[in-house]
Formats: structure tokens, C-alpha cells, sequence
């Protein structure tokens, strides 16, 4: 006999897929009308506007969805939302719609990143507060029991999962494509435990966007910004929440990773990136795993079919985790994808290294360390991301750090618009100046500005013996002083390099700086402004 609820399922994915087609050539008709656009210039790169607002019409269609697989429901006499389900759906409801209209809210004025936590923050709260809480998961057949953690973790799965999609959404059809994925994957384990209700919202939320991705896959005709990704993102981990209180038997904690392994991979890499490097987590840049695609020469219809493969390659595994009651399936296969992107240097290499250099040292046994073999510096040289060589700039700089009696030296820029990054770090091996850091050091942060635009950071440490700070750094700063002309010829010919730097054919090469000033080579080393904030 035919089953009613694949109707259910098929009516409530169709609908959204028809709405999704629908609604959002009209959103992108009222965009440009209300001047609702993402503007070309700074990091963005396209050539025209083009309309905000994508997240609207997948919310529209998520509920046309929801809605007509009720109605077939009730015209076929099956129950598709149950009494019990009430008060978790209008919960849901609420959420999503605040998650919306602060998505809407920072794609007009763009919300401070704190603020916007706390938003979510109090979104994801609605949520836990309603009841929905994850308060047991199961690893390797052991039951963890969360209890008075269960709120917490709880929060932070849903701040996790609205922000996972949000940080994935840099190119053309990836965050809906991914997010049609997870829903699909979801949407297979729900119906495979029988949770009807679940699996018409996610099946909705995928028809939605496979809708909207008809208008957004490259080249996108409108975004669907961060109203769109975090509503993804917050319906994905809400559900999960639901599905894991209404399920028997604990969820494997394997299946959560393995479905949300590769944008948890993305958001690690990001955040681990920006802390080992001095940046604040909020701050944007090119290190995300389609930048790395498209810097190795991929298409962006390439590089969004690649991260789909691989993320599809993962959430398989948790399926079948889930079917054959084996959490290993999950694990070895999230494991093996993730050894082939590091190991092909593909991504997370940069990532890797930055760890294994601060870990290669604890903290603990660094003075054994220095007192084992104070004659050798430790420096780090690291090219984030780009093909400049600013290990010259590097070099030159620390060449000239026993002379001003430094100590420690920190190099970090970031210029988006020609996809560089590079991060370095000296330490010196004079035994001496270690000694008298505490009581006669003194640190220089040095912003590097390009046109009213921060490229980077560079921080300095040094010992001063004759007892004047300011004796010791103003040589510093002379030091500094002739890289400043560089930079203002050099941002003239990136102005005029700029379509070829687009295409990777840049003529744009480096020169290093000696002590003395005088230049080697071409230029292309980033200004020193005078925002020096001195700490004695």
C-alpha cells in the first residue's frame, strides 16, 4: 500500500521548489527598486549590484512548503502536525522570523559582529528556552548524560550552526547548495526515525532553496545574505534539537560531526586563523576553503561543486551511520577528508602550520628552552595566503633587529583585494635582552595603512639599557620612515593592476627594505603609519 507520508514529503519539497522560483525574481525586482544591493568595491568583486534579500524568499518558500504539505494532509485525512507539535512550531516560527529580520538588518547596516552575536544569542534562547535542549548524545557506545550543561551546549550548537552557513556564504550557490545537502541528509535520518513533522521542514527548507539557487548559482543575480544563511543555519540545528528530544535513544555524536564537518572545518580553520595571528575573530578575509579553490585557479561553478562533493561525501557517511548503527563509518570518513584537503594542501595546511608552531614550544618550557641554547632566534614565516614574496620584507626587517636591540617581532598583513596574507614572528637568542625585558622592555604596535585601509599589523618589542624608552624607539621609527614612499608608489600601480591582478597575470613583485633604507629589487611592501601606540 502506498505510503501517505511520501506524498506528504514530495507535496511539501515540490511546493518549495515552485515558491522558491517564484518569489525570488520578485524579491530581486523590489531589491534594486529600494536600492537593497550589494554595491561592487573593497572586497567585493563583482562588476554590477546585485540584490539583497535571497534569505526572504527562501523563508517564503520554506513556508509555502510547510503549508501545502499540511493541506494534502488534511485532504487525505493523515496528520502531519500533531497538538504536540503546536507550540515547537510556533517557537520555530518566532525564531526564524527574528533571524530574518536580523539578517536583513546587518546586510542594509551591517552589525557590528558583537551585536549580532547577541542577537543570535537571543534567538537561540527562544529556542532552549521553549524546551528544546540537547540533554544527552552518545560517544563510541558510551551515554554522556549533559544535565546542567545541557542549556549551554544547547546555545552553542545553534550559534554554531547559523554561523557555520553564514561564514561558508563567499561565493556564488555554495551556502545554498550546502544548505540543500544538510537538509536532504537531515531530512533521510528524520524519516528514517519516523519523525514525520521534521522531515516536511527540512524537505521545505531544501525545496526552498534549490528554488533560489536557480537565481543565485554563478553568476548570482541576487545573494542570499545573511538573512538567508543564518535562517539555514538555525533551522538545520533547531530541528536536530527536536529530532535528538524526541529520539529514544541518544544520538552518536558522530553523526552531527560528519554532517557538519566541512563548514565546522571552515569555521575552525577561520577562527583558529585569526586568533594565532593577532586578528579579531570578526574581522572578514580570503583564507575560507573556496578562497583557497579559486586561488588555485578554479572556477567559482568549480569551486562550489567541489565543497558540495566533499560535504556530500561526509553526510553519506552519517547516514549510513545512522542505517548500520556504526558511528566509525562517520569518523574514518570525516577523518580521511580531512587528511586529503591538508595533505594536498588544498586546505588547512596554513592552519596546521600555525598550530604546530605554537604548540612545537609550550609556553612551560620555553625558559628551559632558552637557557638549553640561547644562541638561536625563532622565527616563523608563514605565507597565509597569495604568491608575493614577503619573506624578503620579512628579512629585511629582522635583519636590522640586534642593531635596535629587539626582542620580539610580529609581521601580519592582510590586502584582500590582491588575495595576499602573510604572517611571521622573531623572537631574539640575546641572552642578555631576555634578562632586562621585564624591568626595561618596551612594545611598539605599529597598524599598517594604505589609504585610510588597515593591510596588517606589525608589533615590536625591545630592550632599552641605557634607561630611555623614548631614546630607543625613535631609531626604530626612522628605521620605519622610508617604507612609507613605497607604499604610496606601490598602491598607484595596484590601482592600475587591478584587472590583472583579478586574472592572476599582476607584474606587481617584491622589494625588501634594508636597514639602511636603501631599496632591493621592485617594490611592494606595505605602509607604516604614524598610529603608533607605545607601551612602556
Amino acid at each position: 500500500m502506498f505510503d501517505p507520508r511520501l506524498m506528504v514529503y514530495l507535496a511539501a519539497a515540490a511546493a518549495a521548489l515552485v515558491a522558491g522560483l517564484l518569489l525570488t525574481p520578485v524579491v530581486r525586482r523590489l531589491a534594486h527598486a529600494w536600492g537593497f544591493v550589494d554595491c561592487p568595491g573593497g572586497r567585493k568583486t563583482q562588476v554590477a549590484p546585485i540584490a539583497l534579500g535571497g534569505g526572504a524568499a527562501v523563508f517564503g518558500a520554506l513556508l509555502v512548503g510547510c503549508l501545502a504539505a499540511a493541506l494534502l494532509g488534511l485532504a487525505s485525512g493523515y496528520t502531519v502536525w500533531t497538538a504536540d507539535d503546536a507550540p515547537k512550531l510556533a517557537i520555530l516560527l518566532v525564531a526564524c522570523i527574528a533571524v530574518v529580520l536580523l539578517g536583513l538588518i546587518d546586510d542594509r547596516v551591517h552589525i557590528r559582529g558583537r551585536y549580532k552575536l547577541l542577537g543570535q544569542l537571543a534567538i537561540a534562547g527562544i529556542i532552549v528556552v521553549a524546551g528544546a535542549r540537547i540533554e544527552k548524545f552518545m560517544v563510541f557506545g558510551q551515554l554522556i548524560e549533559l544535565q546542567s550543561f545541557a542549556i549551554p551546549l544547547t546555545l552553542f550548537w545553534l550559534l554554531g550552526t547559523m554561523n557555520a552557513i553564514n561564514l561558508i556564504d563567499g561565493i556564488d550557490g555554495l551556502a545554498g547548495s550546502v544548505g540543500t545537502v544538510l537538509c536532504l541528509t537531515i531530512a533521510a535520518i528524520t524519516a528514517w526515525q519516523g519523525n514525520v513533522s521534521e522531515t516536511v521542514i527540512l524537505l521545505s527548507l531544501a525545496g526552498a532553496q534549490l528554488g533560489f539557487l536557480r537565481y543565485n548559482f554563478a553568476p548570482a543575480s541576487i545573494y542570499l545574505g545573511d538573512a538567508g544563511s543564518m535562517l539555514i543555519g538555525l533551522v538545520i540545528g533547531a530541528v536536530a534539537v527536536h529530532t535528538s528530544v524526541k529520539a529514544s535513544a541518544a544520538l552518536a555524536l558522530a553523526v552531527p560531526v560528519a554532517v557538519w564537518s566541512i563548514p565546522i572545518l571552515d569555521s575552525a580553520a577561520a577562527i583558529l586563523r585569526r586568533k594565532l595571528t593577532g586578528r579579531s575573530l570578526f574581522t572578514p578575509d580570503r583564507g575560507h576553503l573556496h578562497h583557497s579553490l579559486l586561488v588555485r585557479g578554479w572556477s567559482v561553478r568549480q569551486a562550489a561543486l567541489f565543497i558540495v562533493l566533499i560535504c556530500a561525501t561526509t553526510c553519506l557517511s552519517a547516514v549510513l551511520s545512522v542505517i548500520w548503527r556504526n558511528e566509525f563509518i562517520a569518523l574514518v570518513t570525516v577523518v580521511a577528508v580531512l587528511v586529503f584537503l591538508i595533505f594536498t594542501r588544498t586546505f588547512g595546511h596554513i592552519e596546521f602550520a600555525l598550530l604546530r608552531d605554537r604548540v612545537r614550544f609550550p609556553v612551560f618550557f620555553r625558559d628551559a628552552r632558552d637557557n638549553a641554547d640561547s644562541s638561536l632566534s625563532r622565527t616563523t614565516c608563514i605565507r597565509l595566503q597569495g604568491s608575493r614574496e614577503w619573506d624578503k620584507l620579512w628579512a629585511a626587517i629582522i635583519e636590522s633587529a640586534d642593531t635596535y636591540r629587539l626582542t620580539r617581532l610580529k609581521l601580519s598583513l592582510s590586502i584582500p583585494a590582491l588575495h595576499e596574507a602573510f604572517f611571521a614572528t622573531w623572537e631574539t637568542s640575546a641572552r642578555e635582552l631576555k634578562q632586562h625585558a621585564e624591568d626595561r622592555g618596551w612594545r611598539l604596535v605599529h597598524p599598517l595603512i594604505v589609504d585610510n585601509e588597515s593591510v596588517g599589523m606589525l608589533e615590536i618589542a625591545g630592550v632599552s639599557l641605557d634607561g630611555s624608552t623614548l631614546a630607543q624607539v625613535i631609531p626604530v621609527l626612522e628605521f620605519l620612515e622610508p617604507i612609507e614612499e613605497d607604499i604610496r608608489q606601490i598602491r598607484e600601480h595596484i590601482r592600475l593592476d587591478r584587472d590583472a591582478v583579478k586574472t592572476g597575470q599582476s607584474q606587481i613583485s617584491l622589494r625588501a627594505v634594508r636597514p639602511d633604507g636603501k631599496p632591493e629589487g621592485t617594490p611592494t611592501v606595505p605602509s607604516f603609519a604614524p598610529e603608533t601606540v607605545l607601551r612602556g
